[in-house]
């Protein structure tokens, strides 16, 4: 047999079993993908039963998205809608994404695919917008919700403009960036866009894999309306007059302008490094249309974040001096010190700024001025002038 009619028999047979399984008459067999914990987090869990007569369970404690077996069929049921997941994971030069899927009555799959998206826009927690300048918010909100809004990017369409926009959020780290991208994730929930999250680790993933080209390109991809979100692009993409990166940097932008959709993406990129070091070739109309530069916040930045803590911390501190102390303090820094202040609360009680301050600069310093071996190596002896022995 050939690998497809080999495929084909074997998907033909897990789908007939499923069927069996969840008394499904025409089963229509589908990959939620980014959907599917929400998925099976939101769907009530019924019977673990054997595929084609054969079950194997495993102990997985992880989370309700554990498939808790490599090999059989677990029945849901998600507002009445019955479906099953389907794993046979027994051929390890295979992808298990090939042998791990859904089945459901045909009459039901749109109904399910709208029953999931409509509980997780009413389930979605929706926080405040990041802390940031005014016109800066309103410039990233207009080049990404905005430009994803459907009455706007008709009109876009109408007069020839881009179905893609590109955005790159650059700064120190700890001024926002992030929760920025939160926010705008938080959004597509709520407004019903796709979206994908690639991670550095997911970008190596997929060039080491037998399919580089297709597997990057798949990180890139979305079927509608919706956003791509890629932190620290710069692990992938650097400057090819400064870093040897090149056959990276080819495959990276071939997938980025061989995104195809029905409606339009936007691609929202963020980088600790300086603009200077990224490839010209990324930064060109097209791939990057704006740059955002998250600086240090200014004093009324950090009132406003001080202004979100629990009434309790604002009550029991000297905002005012919060501020003035916490000049060329980071988002994060900032919000150290807010931990510390709770873990303080928690062993002494009261609100101790000073404490917390204090502590807070031990800990920048102690690691700054610390310089031990990393991992299992033992000490080396100290030489005379302080400094140790070895390569390290």
């Amino acid at each position: 047999m050939t690998p497809l009619t080999s495929y084909s028999a074997d998907h033909k047979l897990m789908v007939e079993s499923a069927a069996r399984a969840a008394n499904l008459t025409d089963p229509v067999a589908f990959a939620p993908h980014g959907h599917y914990y929400t998925l099976l987090y939101y769907a009530t869990r019924g019977e673990l039963v054997p595929l084609d007569g054969a079950l194997v369970r495993q102990w997985a404690t992880r989370d309700k998205f554990s498939s808790k077996t490599p090999f059989g069929v677990r029945l849901y049921a998600l507002d009445g809608i019955r479906f099953a997941r389907v794993c046979g994971h027994t051929d390890g030069q295979r992808e298990q994404s090939d042998y791990d899927f859904c089945v459901v009555e045909r009459a039901d799959y749109l109904k399910l695919f709208r029953t999931l998206l409509k509980i997780t826009r009413q389930k979605a927690d929706h926080g405040p917008p990041p802390v940031m300048p005014d016109e800066q918010f309103a410039v990233m909100r207009q080049h990404t919700l905005g430009y994803l809004d459907r009455d706007n990017l008709k009109r876009i369409k109408e007069l020839g403009g881009r179905a893609k926009r590109g955005l790159l959020l650059t700064g120190p780290p700890g001024n926002g960036k992030t929760s920025a991208c939160r926010w705008m994730w938080e959004e597509c929930q709520r407004n019903g866009y796709e979206y994908q999250i690639v991670s550095p680790d997911a970008y190596q993933a997929a060039r080491r894999s037998c399919n580089p080209v297709q597997a990057v390109r798949e990180l890139f991809t979305v079927h509608r309306c919706g956003i791509i979100f890629f932190d620290d692009m710069d692990v992938a993409l650097r400057d090819r007059n400064t870093v040897r990166e090149t056959d990276d940097q080819a495959v990276f932008l071939s997938a980025l302008d061989g995104i195809q959709v029905n409606e339009g993406v936007v691609y929202v990129f963020t980088t600790n490094c300086s603009v200077d070091l990224i490839d010209p070739a990324f930064k060109r109309p097209g791939r990057i249309d704006l740059v955002l530069h998250f600086e240090p916040p200014t004093a009324e930045l950090r009132r406003r974040l001080m202004d979100r803590w629990h009434a309790e911390i604002r009550a029991g501190i000297d905002l005012n001096a919060a501020v003035e102390q916490t000049h060329g303090f980071s988002f994060a820094e900032v919000e150290e010190l807010k931990n510390l202040l709770i873990l303080r609360h928690i062993d002494a009680g009261g609100w101790d700024w000073d404490w917390a301050f204090e502590q807070f600069r031990q800990n920048r310093t102690d690691l700054a001025e610390q310089h031990r071996p990393v991992g299992f190596a033992p000490l080396a002896s100290a030489s005379t002038n302080g400094s140790t022995n070895g390569h390290g």
